[in-house]
């Protein structure tokens, strides 16, 4: 029997009430006026990219009724006569067996005689619905049957009436409309109560569509994964249900990263390996997604990967199946295929062609682009249902996690080395090896590159004249160590005369410039907190900026990626920024910023909060005393200030980063090369 996962209702039709329509799928008219019974086939699960094979036997039967049915009205314009009129819905109460019905003449049932009677003259009788005969063949067929009337559908629920501004719980204020699909909307709202941008999915209230897309909110809350965009509320108010959900701005979906090129294996190999382990979890605890298209897998700056709508995609959208295992793995299989190939299996959908097919079967990616990591390929046939290399298609998303587990981990290329895009215009430097190189037997797919020449280290010294050049060498050794230590020795021993004792400094003081004092130094200030502030934009990371002032410095707080920099100007961020609780009020004159990555250039603003400020400033604007900027192309800047300010709260503003290259910086991880930098450790001082 048909499974229908959660929220089965289709929201793309047009159909303004899906549910009454199902009393079409038992009965269709046809252009000539007759009717179709169309039974229940038997569902035959498919792999991907397969053709289906005709069915062995016609299910339908027609419903033929007598010649006279199809006469048209005579000249004076009456209808035809009422003994073969259609006949209407009876009451619920007249029951009779296909083709048996009590009817007063053959082909003629007395509810059609009485709306054939009730017609008025000269005007055309409606056609209505007729009945299907009886499956199991009795009855004549000639004969209509007499129907009991179809039960009453659901009330249609109320259609949507929000606009910009609404307001959800008092909280979630309504900014801008991002889709409408059928009687849903999705929206992108601001949390007041956090001051944090999020998404909402609406839809009207009542009937078991509402129900659904509440159930699946809920079980979906639950799912702590990070892979998997939070659900942070779901309510029902004023007729509407709303579902809230974690907003990604740094993040693009796989439709737009497909674009430009097939991705890189050792990217498709940790797309598929996130995207089978996240949705192994989840039928693990019971979910399934069921839509697990391009639009909804995210890939982060950072290069993780996050999927949306857990659930809550096929209750919004519905989703008829009988196998949840085996759609969601397919449905990943799909994915990997998109991105070796640039190309879709099932057609041409989500800005792709569609995949090409030999013989009635689904072209490998190999046969498609040359160049395909084997392993990769094969197992992306097995998640679509294919077998492949004579091993089985998988059957769930764990199965195609494990195989992944199982197989030789595919590392990226070196930071200095191109990937994708045009080759560079300028001659590149290969410097001139000066050790030997070895290679190693890790190098799989691809072209081996070339060895370079070993070079050949000179013979030593030998004979009576390299035995002197030894000792000449020795003895200068021991002239400098025994000279370093005697100017170490003096310099100390000067140093000792020149001390005087306390009570020698209490009785002859001095004045004058020698007898100034040295200033204290600077005594350092421990943050009590950390904030991330959106500048210009939502903070990017807020879970991180803690990690800042932990004392590890591999733990760190990073930046989305730019492709264009130093300066940071995109989409409206114009920096990025965390504020600091110093605890209490406190000079302050020095802030130090342990940086992920050197390179040219970082910039990074210095700025307090006005003395008198109790509490944690959410904006840039209320940190009004601009103290220091400095930039620097190392991996630590200091900026100091030309005098000290007395604040509690204190923020720092990055408005340039340095270009960084794919790679691992003790902790630092970058995935993408680009403008971008990361903060292990901020420190602040007095002087």
């Amino acid at each position: 029997m048909t499974d229908r996962t959660a929220g089965s209702v289709d929201l793309a039709t047009d159909d303004p009430d899906p549910v009454s329509g199902k009393a079409s799928d038992a009965v269709s008219d046809n252009s000539d006026g007759s009717d179709a019974k169309v039974s229940a086939s038997t569902t035959t699960v498919l792999p991907i990219g397969s053709e289906p094979e005709p069915p062995e036997s016609a299910t339908s039967e027609i419903v033929s009724l007598d010649a006279e049915s199809d006469a048209e009205p005579d000249g004076d314009g009456d209808a035809p006569e009422a003994d073969n009129a259609p006949v209407e819905n009876a009451p619920t109460e007249a029951k009779s067996v296909a083709g048996k019905g009590d009817t007063d003449e053959p082909g003629t049932s007395k509810a059609a005689a009485a709306s054939s009677d009730a017609a008025p003259s000269g005007a055309p009788k409606a056609d209505a619905p007729k009945s299907p005969v009886d499956e199991s063949g009795e009855g004549d067929a000639a004969k209509p049957e007499i129907r009991p009337a179809a039960p009453e559908a659901e009330p249609e629920p109320t259609p949507l009436r929000v606009s910009r501004g609404t307001r959800l719980a008092a909280r979630y204020r309504l900014e801008h409309r991002l889709s409408q699909n059928g009687r849903s909307e999705t929206w992108r709202a601001v949390d007041e109560k956090l001051r944090r941008a999020v998404g909402v999915h609406i839809v009207p209230a009542g009937g078991e569509h509402g129900r659904a897309v509440i159930a699946a909110a809920r079980a979906a809350a639950l799912m702590g994964d990070p892979r998997f965009v939070q659900v942070l509320d779901c309510a029902e108010q004023d007729g509407l249900i709303y579902v809230v959900k974690e907003w990604l701005p740094d993040a693009d979906n796989l439709t737009k990263v497909f674009e430009s090129a097939p991705l890189p294996r050792h990217e498709v190999y940790e797309l598929a390996g996130a995207v089978a382990q996240a949705m192994s979890v989840a039928h693990r605890a019971g979910l399934s997604h069921l839509r697990l298209t391009p639009e909804n897998v995210l890939r982060m700056h950072t290069g993780q990967y996050k999927i949306v709508g857990l659930a809550v995609e096929a209750a919004l959208y519905g989703h008829d199946t009988t196998d949840a295992a085996r759609d969601d793995v397919q449905a990943v299989g799909a994915l990997m295929y998109a991105a070796l190939t640039r190309r879709w299996p099932t057609g041409a959908e989500y800005g792709l062609q569609a995949a090409p097919f030999t013989s009635g079967r689904l072209c490998a990616p190999g046969q498609i682009r040359a160049g395909v990591d084997d392993a990769l390929a094969a197992l992306t046939m097995r998640a679509l249902g294919h077998e492949a290399k004579h091993e089985p298609a998988f059957g769930t998303p764990g199965e195609l996690s494990a195989a992944i587990s199982a197989m030789p981990e595919i590392l990226p290329p070196e930071p200095d080395e191109i990937v994708g895009g045009p080759a560079p215009d300028y001659p590149s430097y290969t410097p001139t090896p000066t050790r030997p190189i070895y290679s190693t037997g890790g190098h799989s797919g691809g072209t081996r590159p070339p060895t370079r020449p070993t070079i050949t280290p000179p013979p030593p010294l030998g004979g009576r004249f390299g035995a002197t050049v030894k000792a000449v060498v020795a003895v200068i050794v021991v002239l400098a160590i025994v000279l370093v230590t005697w100017q170490i020795a003096s310099h100390a021993s000067d140093q000792g005369e020149e001390k005087k004792g306390p009570l020698e400094s209490q009785s002859h003081p001095t004045s004058g410039p020698a007898a100034s004092v040295a200033p204290p130094a600077p005594l350092p200030i421990r943050a009590k907190g950390a904030k991330e502030i959106g500048i210009g934009r939502e903070p990017v990371k807020p879970e991180k900026a803690g990690d800042t002032i932990d004392g590890d410095p591999e733990t760190v707080w990073s930046t989305g990626m730019f492709l264009d920099g130093p300066p940071i100007d995109y989409a409206g961020r114009k920096g990025y920024g965390i504020a600091y609780d110093l605890g209490t009020e406190q000079d302050v004159k020095t802030a130090t910023v342990v940086l992920g990555h050197d390179g040219k250039r970082t910039t990074i603003a210095l700025k307090a909060a006005p003395p008198g400020t109790t509490s944690m400033p959410n904006s840039e604007s209320a940190f009004t005393v601009d103290m220091a900027k400095a930039s620097t192309d190392g991996a630590t800047l200091t900026i100091t200030a030309d005098k000290p300010a007395k604040a509690r709260f204190v923020l720092l503003v990055m408005t340039e980063n340095p270009k960084v290259s794919r790679g691992n910086y003790k902790g630092y991880e970058v995935h993408t090369s680009g403008y971008q930098n990361a903060w292990r450790e901020v420190g602040f001082a007095s002087g």
